[in-house]
């Protein structure tokens, strides 16, 4: 089974979408694409396993995520998006929810760096190295 909920949070096996074309289990990315789907509707969220991401590589773009966000407003703002100018489908780059909205987050917003539209913070080192490794 792709996805467990054997607490609050649903578990997706994403191990379907790396296993080569010649995979027995043809019907696997199909099942994890459905439990996907069913953990967003029940929960909004879900803990991914077996993505193929080294858990020191995750610990230290974590360690270096909560060092950007406790950097000063004025050093975050420098990677926020131009004033409508953005060639992403979203603005890439630091935010916060408006005041008014309930949830008082704020977020680094960035796409597949392939695609060439995200906007890297300078400060911490090594953040956007660790961000684009990931």
């Amino acid at each position: 089974m792709a996805a467990s909920n054997g607490g609050a949070l649903p578990v997706v096996d994403l191990a379907p979408f790396f296993a080569g074309e010649g995979s027995e289990d043809t019907g696997g990315r199909a099942r994890a694409t459905e439990a996907m789907r069913e953990a967003c509707q029940a929960t909004g969220f879900f803990r991914a396993v077996n993505h193929g991401v080294p858990r020191e590589l995750m610990a230290r773009a974590l360690d270096l995520s909560a060092a950007f966000f406790a950097l000063p407003d004025e050093e975050k703002a420098k990677v926020r998006p131009a004033e409508g100018a953005s060639a992403a489908p979203l603005p890439v780059g630091y935010a916060r929810q408006p005041a008014h909205s309930a949830d008082k987050n704020e977020y680094l917003l960035l796409f597949n760096p392939k695609l060439g539209l995200n906007h890297y913070p300078a400060e911490p080192a090594g953040f956007r190295d660790a961000l684009v490794e990931c």
